[in-house]
């Protein structure tokens, strides 16, 4: 019986440590000299990531040596209408907008529901 509930301890545990995955459409883009902005159709990214002016509260740094990439994903979504999936978003605790570089595995575009 200990063995059993230890196991069911450990095993709860891991889920407690998982990342919270999100995903929405892109509502608008806003490109300034240094960043790429983005709103997302799911409000719950709100929770995560604070919002600023115009509601933005994701970006991709231009700095970032993977940018061309991570822009042509975000124009492609953006002129098809497709999803992006941020993995691991809870890595941020909405006191600020959240760098999508630092979720430690980028976004994934797919179609949307």
């Amino acid at each position: 019986m200990k063995k059993l509930l230890l196991m069911l301890v450990l095993l709860s545990s891991n889920f407690a440590f998982a990342g919270v995955d999100l995903s929405g459409t892109i509502e608008r883009v806003h490109m300034n000299g240094d960043k790429l902005w983005l709103k997302m159709s799911n409000t719950d990214f709100d929770r995560y990531c604070k919002p600023g002016w115009y509601g933005f509260n994701l970006y991709i740094p231009v700095s970032d040596k993977s940018f061309p990439y991570y822009n042509g994903l975000v124009t492609s979504a953006l002129a098809t209408g497709q999803s992006l999936y941020i993995a691991n978003i809870s890595h941020f605790n909405g006191s600020g907008a959240c760098d999508l570089t630092k979720t430690g595995y980028g976004i994934v575009v797919h179609k949307a529901f």
